[in-house]
């Protein structure tokens, strides 16, 4: 029987994977990078290189499901990319260790968080009644946001003790997510993989494959969108703004409350207006919020611009999911969105690159926000031009 319940153990479940995954395993470094530079932990390239190899594990970690689905349930996958995920930060409490040590963890941290992206959202919305399914998708995908609204909210306060005391908080924060979620994925049968391992996209019609390739293109440059605040953000207000740790954690957690709020937000909007509309009124949202601090740098624009990447941060994958699920249908959601991530992790692991390499040679950020906005505004295009369905007259 489907559930009609949007809250409960199953989305709980779903969302304790995406806090782990991205909101810890990934976001919680944002808020860490100012503290690792100034503490003299890494160098500045140093620590950008080092946010960019959990995008690299990302690019690894999308491809490495499909295959590894093929010999492990999705329950079985599931802990064991949550288990990498907490200890990759626990790991990465050794300061004497070599850099090499930390860039296996991150890396780590990376396709432990793609894992978790790829296999954790369709198991859990299959679960549920389509017509809720936008919403479920928003609870699930909104413990990204949880995620990094602890780390800006702790990681300020742990840093005063030790930068290790940061790493081991939300290390622990991880584990204890990864044991009151165990449970819940155990009742994953090994049989489920079966149906979306023999289906094959040469079964949906011409309009649908078309539909399908726009979105996989809006995702792809929605990865450059969102890099600037996601990978340089605390450090921007930090070092290049002047402000203090406290003052970045606190724009950080402005992006982990929306970022929070966001998928439950665009998840209404899904069920309500339709996820066309709704993804391109998201799209050009988070565009406005990228570009504000090109702008403004009065702290009133800068909480603006961290509420609004924030919001639709989350939102726009919240999104992108159900729009790939409505137009694809269930056995094929879980290969779509394994292709989905995987044009994602591609995308911002090559520009996150590049973006970091600027930084080391020219000391502003305006650059990335321009370029950032810009392929956001190309999603909304993209998605603008996807072949319209008809609302709740599609079967699944």
């Amino acid at each position: 029987m489907l559930n009609t319940h949007i809250i409960n153990r199953d989305s709980l479940a779903g969302m304790g994977a995406t806090l782990i995954g991205n909101g810890i395993g990934r976001f919680a470094y944002i808020a860490l990078m100012p503290a690792l530079i100034q503490s003299g932990w890494f160098s500045e390239s140093d620590a950008s290189y080092l946010g960019v190899a959990t995008l690299l594990g990302y690019i690894l970690g999308a491809p490495a499901a499909n295959i590894l689905l093929r010999y492990f349930s999705a329950g079985q996958l599931i802990r064991f990319a949550m288990l990498v995920s907490s200890f990759s930060y626990l790991g990465c409490a050794l300061q004497e260790a070599p850099l090499t040590w930390f860039y296996v963890w991150r890396t780590l941290a990376g396709i432990a968080g793609a894992l978790l992206m790829v296999v954790a959202p369709p198991v859990i919305v299959r679960k549920f009644n389509p017509d809720v399914k936008a919403r479920v998708s928003g609870v699930i995908f909104s413990g990204i946001g949880v995620g990094a609204m602890l780390s800006g909210t702790l990681i300020p306060v742990l840093i005063y003790f030790s930068v290790v005391s940061a790493w081991i908080g939300m290390g622990i924060i991880a584990l204890v997510t990864t044991i009151l979620t165990w449970n819940t994925w155990q009742t994953q049968p090994n049989t489920s993989k079966a149906p979306y391992i023999k289906s094959s996209f040469s079964q949906l019609s011409k309009p649908k494959l078309i539909s399908v390739t726009l979105i996989l293109v809006a995702y792809t440059f929605d990865a450059i969108g969102y890099l600037p605040h996601t990978l340089f953000w605390v450090d921007y207000i930090v070092r290049e703004l002047g402000m203090s740790f406290t003052s970045g954690g606190l724009f950080w957690a402005t992006f982990g409350i929306g970022a929070a709020i966001g998928p439950l937000i665009t998840g209404i909007l899904g069920d309500k207006l339709g996820l066309k509309k709704s993804l391109c009124i998201a799209f050009s949202f988070k565009a406005l919020g990228v570009a504000l601090p090109l702008f403004s740098t009065h702290p009133i624009a800068l909480l603006i611009s961290s509420l609004l990447v924030g919001i639709f941060t989350p939102g726009t994958v919240t999104l992108v999911s159900t729009y790939t699920l409505e137009i694809v249908g269930y056995e094929l959601h879980t290969k779509a969105w394994a292709g989905m991530t995987l044009s994602f992790a591609i995308s911002q692991g090559v520009v996150g690159l590049v973006m970091a390499y600027h930084l080391n040679h020219v000391a502003s950020y305006d650059l990335l926000f321009s370029v950032s906005a810009a392929a956001l505004i190309l999603s909304a295009v993209c998605t603008l031009m996807t072949a319209t369905r008809p609302k709740r007259k599609h079967s699944i």
